[in-house]
């Protein structure tokens, strides 16, 4: 392998074009602009103010180098924050230390767990996260965010772990809120959100945080209850391995597998959604490494674990972006507002940082995907409610797990209860269910048999009994049953089992059992199954088995 195949940032700077470099820089200072209040947004949201500054440095490099993306933008978002803030910070005991520690060995782990996908070539494991589970997931993590910061925006505190709890301390202390917070908090999310409707070049994140921080400043708001971020420490991070015990090991590898899925999942469907905007193609085990890379990286330097971001991405596209020389640039921008400007930040008020998020969540939330979910299929509208329920009632890793096992048993009832059939023939000699073509006509004596699904342990009784239901149904006495294995992709050995006793009974009542259009691995089981060779029972098609079986008495 070359080295361009495992670092595609270096094949993209090979041939790269001069002209773009204009445009990339103007798109990396923007994007610059708008990674500082997020940055901050996202880190308090962790209770880590700094981490999301941290994860919007040496991440984005890391994933210019690995990732196969040529625009996407990776850094803290707001579903990784909240991972922290739920499902790590609880394990901190309030400790800050203590939860910078966890949060680095958190992205430390997710770094290594998506490496080690990516040199296996894993990257079909996102696809275990279901649209269902996404979509409640992505609508519950806004809820979470919403309640975190609700008490910043209102200017009083909250109590509760979860965000039922804390939402529903904020209700008798509402006449306690703020009015100037409220204020800040509302203009802030409402200039982002009229920014990105009418005016989508101007980064409505940044508007937002200076004209708060000015506000701030020339009004005294401080000095009216308003509660600023206050002083920001000014350098870079340091390169540190977090040093941990195993019994933190154990307690965070069920939330590093999560985050880890979340991540790659949420980046794949990013980069694909961009891609196919500029023509470009997406290497999902690529993708793995990119995104494990850049964890890695945000671990050792006590950042937040790291996303791709789609609002960021659409802000580099808008500004102009062509290549990963963006993110590098708005890195070096991040960086600069570290060493010379953080002390500026000290009058940026919560409630400012508080809008940003709520408008961050409000920007994952597409309520039309419930009505679709909807109309395809009632059940998979159930489990993103299921999902979403689980998240704000439950916590994060929780809701996705209910979702996820939510998703598997509906997985499950499928293969059990799959779609089947007794088969007619048209007049042009095909084999259709007649609910459907009206055309196809049952063979007289003959049980032609379509079962929609691997036959296996879970579901070969209800093969037996639908075969059993169907000839004690059929008008005319059976002399023979085919079975149509154009849809009969497997069959394990307990599969084989009951095609062992079915051939058995069905013989003893003078009814023959054949199969037609099988695939040859599936006919090579059935016969080792049957302990026969196939001859007379397996046919090359349905039409085959049939006339086989019309003429030739049961053995």
């Amino acid at each position: 392998m070359t080295i361009a195949r495992w670092l595609p940032g270096l094949a993209t700077l090979r041939t790269y074009k001069a002209e773009y470099l204009p445009r990339d820089l103007a798109a990396g200072l923007t994007l610059g602009a708008v990674l500082v209040p997020v940055g901050l947004a996202y880190g308090e949201l962790a209770g880590l103010p700094l981490a999301g500054l941290y994860g919007s440095l040496l991440p984005l490099l890391a994933y210019a180098l690995f990732g196969s993306s040529r625009l996407l933008v990776v850094g803290p978002d707001s579903a990784m924050a909240a991972i922290v803030a739920v499902a790590v910070a609880p394990l901190a005991a309030g400790d800050p230390a203590r939860l910078g520690l966890l949060c680095a060995l958190l992205g430390v782990m997710v770094g290594v767990i998506c490496i080690g996908g990516g040199l296996l070539r894993l990257g079909f494991v996102a696809n275990f996260l279901s649209k269902p589970v996404i979509v409640g997931f992505m609508h519950g993590i806004a809820l979470v965010i919403v309640g975190s910061q609700l008490p910043k925006v209102l200017g009083i505190k909250a109590a509760g772990e979860t965000t039922l709890e804390q939402l529903a301390s904020l209700l008798p202390r509402l006449g306690d809120t703020n009015p100037v917070a409220l204020a800040i908090g509302v203009a802030s999310f409402a200039v982002i959100l009229l920014c990105k409707r009418f005016v989508p070049r101007v980064p409505g994140h940044v508007v937002a945080l200076l004209g708060s921080l000015l506000a701030v400043v020339l009004f005294g708001l401080d000095r009216q209850g308003v509660a600023v971020v206050g002083r920001i420490p000014t350098g870079l991070p340091e390169l540190v391995v977090p040093s941990v015990t195993l019994a933190d090991f154990d307690l965070l590898l069920p939330v590093a597998l999560g985050a880890a899925l979340l991540a790659f999942s949420d980046t794949m469907v990013t980069a694909r959604a961009f891609a196919q905007r500029s023509g470009d193609r997406i290497d999902a085990s690529q993708e793995l490494l990119g995104i494990g890379a850049a964890n890695l990286l945000s671990g050792v330097t006590q950042g937040l674990p790291i996303s791709a971001s789609d609002s960021r991405t659409a802000v580099a596209e808008a500004a102009g972006s062509r290549s990963q020389v963006t993110s590098v640039v708005a890195a070096l921008v991040v960086a600069a507002v570290m060493l010379w400007l953080a002390e500026y930040l000290y009058y940026l008020p919560a409630a400012a940082l508080g809008g940003i998020l709520i408008a961050a969540a409000w920007s994952l939330c597409d309520f039309g995907e419930f009505g679709r979910l909807w109309r395809f299929r009632g059940i998979s509208l159930a489990g993103a409610l299921v999902t979403l329920a689980g998240v704000v009632a439950l916590g994060v890793m929780e809701g996705i797990l209910l979702g996820v096992v939510f998703s598997i048993v509906l997985l499950l009832r499928a293969l059990a209860f799959p779609p089947d059939a007794a088969l007619g023939r048209t007049p042009e000699g095909e084999w259709h269910d007649p609910a459907h073509r009206p055309a196809a006509v049952p063979v007289p004596g003959v049980l032609v048999y379509r079962f929609a699904a691997p036959l296996f342990y879970a579901n070969c009784s209800r093969f037996r009994e639908r075969i059993e239901a169907l000839i004690a149904a059929a008008p005319a006495p059976v002399s023979a049953v085919v079975v149509d294995g154009g849809t009969l992709q497997d069959v394990d050995l307990m599969g084989c089992e009951a095609l062992v006793e079915i051939e058995g009974e069905l013989a003893a009542r003078g009814v023959r059992l054949a199969f037609g259009n099988l695939r040859d691995d599936v006919r090579r089981d059935i016969e080792r199954g049957l302990a026969v060779d196939g001859e007379g029972y397996c046919f090359p098609s349905v039409a085959a088995a049939v006339a086989a079986v019309a003429t030739a008495p049961p053995t």
